[in-house]
């Protein structure tokens, strides 16, 4: 008897509740996007330009890339920074946000396409949205044991591996068969 008067009640509370479907849709959400400083795309040059009052500064630099996404992210971003704005101007303009979320979204992106478009998917069909900007304390411990550590410790043991071998080759196992 309790569990259908409960039921009764959550209903009859949800169909009082004004609610926008998957909160991705609604006036809040696009009066604030009607502010952003969207860039548009010049068909002449076929890039992306930055708005006016887009200041073009990242909420990061590339360490940041690197700590919260990897080295994915740091590469492209130092090596071909020219191709990584445009990724950033593009994702602003087709998914209508700031600066600041899409440099998010690519890192996460170049660092892990798969798992960031299954979340995309999973984002429109309801779930919370991830916010790929913030820093995980302990992601970027580990990112740093990795990249100071781990890393290093596997290329010398990699190069003395070759090293050894090039220097100090050992007996061959044609040598040995030849000399019976």
């Amino acid at each position: 008897m309790k569990i259908p008067l409960l039921l009764s009640a959550v209903l009859l509370a949800a169909h009082a509740t004004p609610t926008k479907a998957f909160g991705l849709f609604g006036s809040k959400a696009t009066s604030t996007n009607s502010k952003l400083p969207l860039p548009t795309l010049n068909k002449d040059t076929n890039r992306w330009e930055k708005n006016a009052a887009d200041d073009g500064e990242y909420p990061y630099d590339a360490i940041g890339s690197a700590l919260r996404h990897g080295p994915s992210p740091f590469l492209t971003r130092v090596f071909n920074a020219d191709e990584y704005e445009q990724g950033i101007l593009k994702y602003m303009a087709t998914a209508k946000v700031d600066r600041a979320e899409a440099t998010g979204n690519i890192d996460a992106k170049l660092n892990n396409a798969i798992d960031w478009a299954y979340q995309k998917m999973e984002e429109k069909n309801g779930k919370p949205k991830v916010d790929y900007t913030r820093l995980d304390k302990k992601q970027a411990a580990l990112t740093a044991v990795w990249a100071f550590g781990i890393t290093p410790l596997a290329i010398n043991v990699i190069l003395d591996t070759a090293n050894q071998f090039v220097n100090n080759p050992g007996p061959s196992v044609i040598k040995t068969a030849g000399g019976m």
